[in-house]
């Protein structure tokens, strides 16, 4: 044999070698993110540091690219249907805006009983013509002191979601987490907001912040600065406590992925950038949400902000920004139409009702589109990819702390992480003492 054909044939072997080995690799990586969510993602992250973040994204693109495909044919082919996340407890009629029955007391927030010694009267209406008295007004012959007056609790229902898709129950705000009092302080939905991909659901989960308090934690490790002071990584000790923890969930990307800056208990983790979106969280318990620099601006009431790329939502309205396919913006992200589990973080208007986001193969356009159907005024985009998105509700057992999952197929993997010193970022959702 020559050298020159055994140098082709060498080549040959060489080339068929990689081949074998990127098929293998692919396909490895496609059965870990599918089965084992958590091996994927720590293998990710032991590739990047082989290969560097571009080239595991293109890989992950590929795989989730697939999965998507597969998931598209077997629709197609009458092979699976959109399943939702939950059953809604109350009975849907024909109607998928109506709303769960809850019995509400009126609007009135005291009762007055009037008598012929008290000094006050019915006001006359308009005219001069009496009327009948108002149903909370009994006038008594009977002798009284003074007026009664008897207070009743109003009930917090979040504004009216808007269905984007066919799903039974979709957008119906079903009760979700009660306090000590039995009070509802978070409410829960799911939105179908994309029709190329009706498998995309996503969970929407409301919450009261007049009843609850939005908290951050800084991971041990992530997002990382070889300046920044150590941090435990941990929930505050008080705050571990049945009844007062009600819920944990994921923070944003790691420092390689933007640098995006990020503050908690007077420990600057990364700086801060102008025109990023951001949450912030104040002594007061306050929770504001918008681009850094313009509607959040540095203050020593602020707790904690966290940034996690442009705003998806601003003042009602989707960004343009999220269309520009920037893998600086959307965490290395190819193309942002390629789909993963996203999850998200948003704000009403008037501040009052706090949203989180998460659900799998969504593209950019779906998770803002859900921002808005659910009634968000601002969001922003929180962490990606199936192991990393996750979100727990803590049930009390006891003295125990039992956390469930949102979506009990996906977020089974290490479920009591945030309950535990851990590396990465995270926020976690606290009751309000009630008088």
């Amino acid at each position: 044999m020559s050298i020159t054909a055994h140098l082709r044939r060498r080549g040959c072997i060489t080339f068929l070698a990689i081949g074998i080995t990127s098929i293998l690799l692919i396909a490895g990586l496609y059965a870990a993110v599918t089965t084992w969510p958590s091996v994927g993602a720590k293998g990710a992250d032991i590739l990047r540091g082989i290969i560097g973040d571009e080239a595991v994204s293109k890989l992950e693109m590929f795989v989730f690219q697939s999965q998507d495909s597969l998931h598209k044919l077997k629709y197609q082919w009458g092979l699976e249907k959109p399943a939702v996340p939950w059953q809604v407890a109350a009975q849907v009629t024909g109607n998928k805006n109506t709303l769960p029955v809850i019995t509400q007391t009126p609007a009135v927030k005291r009762t007055l009983t009037l008598n012929s010694n008290s000094p006050i009267s019915p006001t006359p209406p308009p005219g001069g013509q009496t009327s009948s008295p108002e149903p909370h007004t009994t006038l008594s012959t009977t002798p009284s002191p003074e007026p009664v007056f008897t207070s009743t609790p109003t009930v917090w229902i979040p504004s009216p979601a808007t269905p984007l898709g066919s799903v039974e129950g979709e957008g119906i705000w079903s009760p979700y987490i009660q306090g000590v009092s039995g009070r509802t302080v978070a409410y829960r939905t799911f939105i179908q907001p994309d029709p190329e991909r009706p498998y995309a659901i996503v969970a929407v989960v409301a919450f009261d912040l007049n009843h609850t308090r939005l908290n951050y934690v800084l991971g041990s490790i992530e997002p990382y600065s070889p300046d920044a002071p150590k941090r435990p990584g941990t929930i505050t000790p008080a705050d571990l406590a049945p009844n007062v923890l009600l819920v944990t969930f994921n923070g944003g990307f790691k420092a390689t992925h933007g640098h995006f800056g990020a503050m908690s208990d007077r420990i600057t983790a990364l700086s801060p950038k102008d025109g990023l979106g951001t949450v912030a969280i104040y002594k007061d318990g306050t929770v504001r949400m918008g681009a850094w620099g313009t509607d959040i601006i540095s203050s020593t009431e602020m707790t904690a902000w966290r940034e996690n790329s442009p705003l998806v939502v601003q003042d009602g309205k989707i960004d343009p920004k999220i269309y520009n396919n920037s893998p600086a913006d959307w965490g290395y992200t190819v193309n942002d139409v390629s789909p993963t589990w996203r999850s998200g973080l948003g704000i009403s208007a008037d501040s009052q009702t706090l949203y989180y986001f998460a659900g799998p193969s969504l593209s950019m356009p779906a998770l803002a589109n859900t921002m808005l159907a659910a009634g968000a005024y601002r969001g922003i985009q929180l962490d990606i990819n199936n192991y990393w998105v996750h979100f727990v509700v803590i049930k009390p057992v006891g003295t125990k702390l039992i956390p469930e999952p949102l979506f009990p197929a996906m977020m089974n993997e290490n479920i009591d992480r945030y309950l535990h010193p851990y590396t990465r970022d995270f926020f976690y959702i606290t009751a309000v003492t009630e008088p």
